[in-house]
């Protein structure tokens, strides 16, 4: 954690409070945007372990492994994930593609032309629900102060380690996140509104974390109809009571099934002119290029998290209308499954 992220932070106690930092392990280091030239080389005060004290409440939270520990009181740990042993270094073309394609034509690109280093260099984005991290290294490599938050070590735990040197980390929950309002140009949340209990009051929160002329971006699961609902109704009622163990090789299963009879099928007939329309409907094809582990992990976070809504595009578009947002875009994604992406400009 940077030590000049101290300001943004807010107390999830008390809601407001601000902190006194005690630094018990800490080292100068060069940040990563620097290192490829975007930026300012000098080296910042990286802080491994210590304390961080509010002003306001006294309550305490520990910064173990780089990572500022801020969940509220009496909150649980979020849920483990399959992801917590998949790495990445570097730029991984799969990671930038599904980037693009949760943000779509809502991008901000989409407005105005140029790059996407032109929409996000220079500017301050949060990943709200950052997973292992794979679109928190696309927004920094596209020049972004970025600040990834989630309420499971294990995934903080991960992120941290494939995002070394890239952002900060933050473990924190959603409902109440650790940070002072209007801190970011961007914040995005990415697979996270479905699986919560109250996901309004989650839309609150982050627009409270937006700046005025900033945007909050959104991708959710859209409704699940016929056979789609049946199958993942039966896949989740299965996986409920699994242990982890168990779990992880059910979800081997499931992938070396989709292997089988989805992604290769996908991989060998898509080129074909007529053919592709046919295989598009296979499902989970548009995993056909991750790699093996990786589609595991997705599979058994997908069976881990129960999901306890739904959204249509109607309900975003009513959220974003009620917040008062400006150019709000709610635009339909459909691969094996419907969902929505949606973005809007704070007024």
């Amino acid at each position: 954690m940077r030590k000049s992220l101290v300001p943004l932070l807010a107390c999830p106690a008390c809601g407001d409070g601000h902190f006194d930092l005690v630094i018990h392990t800490a080292q100068e280091r060069t940040r990563w945007a620097a290192e490829i030239g975007e930026g300012d080389a000098s080296a910042e005060t990286e802080v491994e372990k210590g304390v961080l004290n509010c002003r306001d409440c006294s309550a305490s939270f520990l910064i173990t492994t780089g990572i500022p520990r801020l969940l509220p009181p009496g909150t649980a740990d979020g849920p483990s994930t399959g992801h917590r042993l998949t790495t990445f270094e570097g730029a991984v073309a799969e990671h930038e593609e599904n980037f693009r394609d949760l943000l779509g034509s809502v991008a901000p690109i989409a407005h105005g032309g140029g790059s996407e280093a032109g929409a996000f260099l220079g500017k301050r984005v949060l990943d709200a629900g950052c997973g292992f991290g794979r679109h928190a290294a696309v927004a920094a490599r596209w020049g972004a102060d970025v600040v990834a938050l989630d309420s499971s070590t294990e995934a903080v735990e991960s992120a941290a380690k494939n995002l070394a040197g890239m952002v900060d980390v933050v473990q924190g929950d959603v409902n109440r996140p650790p940070f002072r309002p209007e801190s970011f140009d961007h914040v995005y949340s990415f697979g996270v509104l479905h699986h919560v209990a109250h996901p309004a009051k989650v839309f609150s929160s982050l627009h409270a974390l937006v700046r005025p002329g900033g945007r909050l971006s959104l991708w959710v699961y859209g409704p699940r109809q016929g056979m789609t609902r049946v199958a993942t109704g039966a896949l989740h009622g299965a996986a409920a009571n699994m242990s982890s163990n168990t779990l992880y090789r059910f979800s081997q299963g499931v992938t070396s099934l989709l292997r089988l009879f989805s992604h290769t099928p996908y991989r060998v007939l898509s080129p074909i002119p007529g053919a592709a329309s046919v295989v598009s409907h296979l499902p989970g094809h548009d995993h056909a290029r991750w790699p093996y582990d990786v589609v595991v992990a997705d599979v058994y976070d997908r069976l881990r998290v129960p999901v306890t809504h739904y959204f249509p595009g109607e309900e975003l578009e009513r959220w974003y209308t009620d917040a008062g947002y400006l150019d709000t875009r709610v635009t339909r994604r459909v691969r094996n499954t419907e969902s929505f992406r949606a973005t809007g400009i704070k007024r």
